[in-house]
């Protein structure tokens, strides 16, 4: 892990915090990721600094695996020009997404989950 000094410093530099605002929010999350809730694991690293890129939001902190995936679905959004439609926000995907695998359209329609070819 990197020296107090230098972690003062990539914390302010990057995010605007103190070492003892991290630490706030880790104890808050009981340092687990806010995400898939468990703990780094990567040894001797801590979880990431999550923030929006946009506007530079500090959100919390994740894992080494949720961090890059949260990274790439906000990338792809933005990448796939879907910021350009009018109501629709990262955050309203998200929401569809999980109504949408959580009951399937088509398991409602027909009444039960019909099972395919896996893979194809």
């Amino acid at each position: 892990m990197e020296n107090v000094k230098a972690r003062e410093k990539r914390l302010r530099d990057s995010f605007k915090l103190t070492i003892e605002l991290w630490e706030r929010v880790d104890a808050f999350q009981k340092g687990l990721c806010a995400l898939c809730g468990r703990k780094e694991r990567r040894l001797n690293q801590r979880l990431a600094t999550d923030h929006a890129h946009a506007d530079g939001l500090y959100r919390g902190h994740l894992c080494s695996q949720c961090n890059p995936l949260l990274g790439k679905l906000e990338n792809a959004f933005i990448r796939l020009g879907m910021h350009k439609e009018a109501g629709v926000t990262l955050v309203y995907i998200v929401r569809r997404l999980n109504d949408y695998l959580q009951r399937p359209p088509a398991s409602q329609a027909l009444g039960y989950d019909h099972f395919g070819y896996p893979g194809k």
